[in-house]
């Protein structure tokens, strides 16, 4: 009995720290495969948040797909948050995450990629907005 308490224990304290990492969080939809950390993600639904330095994608599936390191960015607080895009042509990198708490917006630097595709075209932004 105690064995099975204790397990319960453990994976109710594991959602709480799960659940605290990802405060701050956005769900979206996204309509088009998109690049991030050097990846490229088919479309789909994802858990898109920040912690410190980092912006992580959860996959619908519950597995974390990508971290990459990412800057602080301002914007403009709103109700709900929103993840932008940089497109080139047919391809999207993930760009920015914009959450409702300001202090968690992040911005991610372009890849080698993302600067081998830009050379001769501007990028066209597309957000989508998110859930938190």
């Amino acid at each position: 009995m105690r064995t099975k308490l204790f397990a319960i224990a453990v994976c109710l304290l594991g959602g709480v720290v799960s659940t605290h990492a990802q405060a701050g969080g956005l769900k979206v939809n996204v309509p088009f495969d998109f690049e991030v950390a050097n990846k490229t993600l088919p479309a789909g639904e994802y858990v898109i948040w920040s912690q410190r330095e980092l912006v992580m994608l959860r996959a619908s599936s519950g597995i974390i797909v990508a971290k990459v390191q990412a800057n602080r960015t301002l914007h403009d607080v709103g109700k709900s948050g929103k993840v932008v895009f940089n497109c080139y042509r047919s391809r999207c990198f993930l760009s920015q995450l914009w959450t409702p708490d300001a202090e968690r917006a992040r911005e991610i630097a372009k890849s080698k990629n993302e600067r081998e595709i830009s050379r001769g075209s501007e990028a066209v932004k597309f957000a989508l907005l998110g859930t938190p």
